[in-house]
Parts: structure tokens; C-alpha cells; sequence
């Protein structure tokens, strides 16, 4: 997969686990609030990594759509990835 893609990838996991654990830790907030919200970051996550595989469709890059499409899928069966490591860029 293309560096960028992975890039990407890790910054829109790390939004999506930063603010759920946020709202994991809010004790002050209802459990219907806390479930749309974390419902509402899922959805976030899932429009951003959706447009990452349509460009890599539309670029021709089959490799990274074919990364892509597998994490989509997970993240869809509420299995969100954590975040890859710095190591995951090393040129």
C-alpha cells in the first residue's frame, strides 16, 4: 500500500480512538448521548475510509483498494483497528 494511504489510514484511526476514549472518560454524560456519539464517530470514520478506497479505485491502485476494502469491512463489523505504529512509515 501506498505511504500516503497508510498515513492517512493511521490519522483517521487516531481521531476515531481519541475521541471515543474521551467519551469513554466523560463522566458527566448520559449513555445515549455517549452512544450517538461514539456511533457518530464510527459513521466519521467509515465516510473518510470509504473515500480513501474510492480514490484508490479510481487511481488504479488495486494493492492499497484491496488494504483499504479489508479495513472498511472490519471497521463495518465494528472491529476498529487501533492505530499503526511509527514504524508502520519508515521509509
Amino acid at each position: 500500500m501506498k505511504q500516503a494511504y497508510s498515513i492517512l489510514i493511521n490519522d483517521l484511526l487516531q481521531q476515531y480512538h481519541f475521541k471515543a476514549e474521551n467519551m469513554r472518560a466523560a463522566s458527566a454524560v448520559a449513555d445515549a448521548v455517549r452512544e450517538y456519539s461514539q456511533n457518530d464517530y464510527a459513521f466519521r470514520l467509515s465516510v473518510g475510509l470509504e473515500g480513501l478506497l474510492s480514490t484508490a479505485e479510481a487511481a488504479g491502485d488495486t494493492e492499497s483498494a484491496t488494504v483499504l476494502a479489508a479495513i472498511v469491512s472490519k471497521c463495518n463489523a465494528g472491529d476498529i483497528p487501533q492505530p499503526f505504529g511509527a514504524e508502520q512509515f519508515a521509509a
